[in-house]
């Protein structure tokens, strides 16, 4: 009896390491599918990244195309008789207040205006973001909450618009070397005032929304060496803003410099 009972446990035993193996292979077999499906989708995503940042879209530059400039604009400051350059968490007064619409709590996007671009509008650039903290009849305090630069008395503000990154790959420069349909442009400003500019800076080009584009576009740059030649192309831009008639774009990827004066096409499409 004591024999058969040591049988019985040992059939147990054996079943119950035999299940166990059974659980650990299903267990392992699961685990390298897994590592399988995780190499495969960075295999296809390696090349997606944030290809539009809260730099690009805060901290770049547009044309102002408008016929006016902003009405509401800092003309004071705390310690400015110390200083001229200001930056985060610094208080800076503006000149509208309650009577004007001002509400406490309102947030605003400073503006640099430089100078005319040609016929294009004025040069202005995004200095950062300041808050309404109080307010009188004619007038507000503002503090800055994140600066772009140096902020300076004299800069303009307007309402803040929240606007979204955006994911994606470089769509790279390898493209026949021909012109595109649709309209054509060219490179009419280089992040601050560079002869040439190369991977991640920033330009303007004279295309915008009455052409087409969108933020998110992607664009190639090329150049025509010899009239009817076969094109020189020269890289690949991303739009980060866009305006009624120019848009700021970065650079995604370039085989040379880029300069003033380089041309800009749409992208080919499948089967051009």
């Amino acid at each position: 009896m004591k024999i058969k009972i040591m049988l019985s446990r040992g059939k147990i035993f054996l079943l119950a390491m035999l299940s166990l193996g059974i659980l650990m292979m299903g267990a392992w077999l699961i685990a390298q599918q897994k590592q399988q499906y995780e190499i495969k989708k960075a295999i296809i995503y390696q090349d997606i990244y944030p290809i539009i940042s809260e730099s690009d879209l805060y901290c770049s530059f547009l044309i102002w195309d408008k016929k006016e400039k902003p009405d509401l604009k800092i003309i004071g400051a705390e310690r400015e008789y110390e200083r001229v350059l200001f930056n985060n968490d610094d208080i800076v007064y503006l000149n509208k207040g309650k009577a004007e619409g001002l509400q406490p709590g309102q947030l605003f996007l400073i503006l640099e205006f430089e100078r005319k671009l040609g016929n294009y509008g004025y040069l202005v650039h995004k200095r950062g973001r300041a808050r309404v903290i109080h307010l009188s009849e004619h007038g507000a305090t503002a503090r800055i909450e994140k600066a772009c630069g140096q902020v300076m008395l004299g800069f303009y503000l307007v309402p803040f618009e929240e606007k979204e990154g955006l994911a994606g790959k470089d769509l790279g420069y390898n493209v026949p070397p021909y012109k595109t349909p649709g309209p054509k442009g060219e490179v009419i400003y280089l992040y601050i005032d560079f002869n040439q500019i190369g991977k991640g800076h920033w330009a303007l080009i004279n295309l915008g929304q009455s052409d087409g584009l969108k933020v998110g576009d992607q664009l190639i740059v090329y150049r025509e060496p010899v009239k009817g030649a076969p094109l020189q192309i020269i890289g690949n831009v991303l739009v980060i803003d866009v305006q009624q008639h120019t848009s700021t774009i970065k650079v995604l990827s370039c085989r040379d410099a880029i300069r003033i004066g380089d041309f800009i096409q749409f992208r080919p499409q499948a089967g051009q």
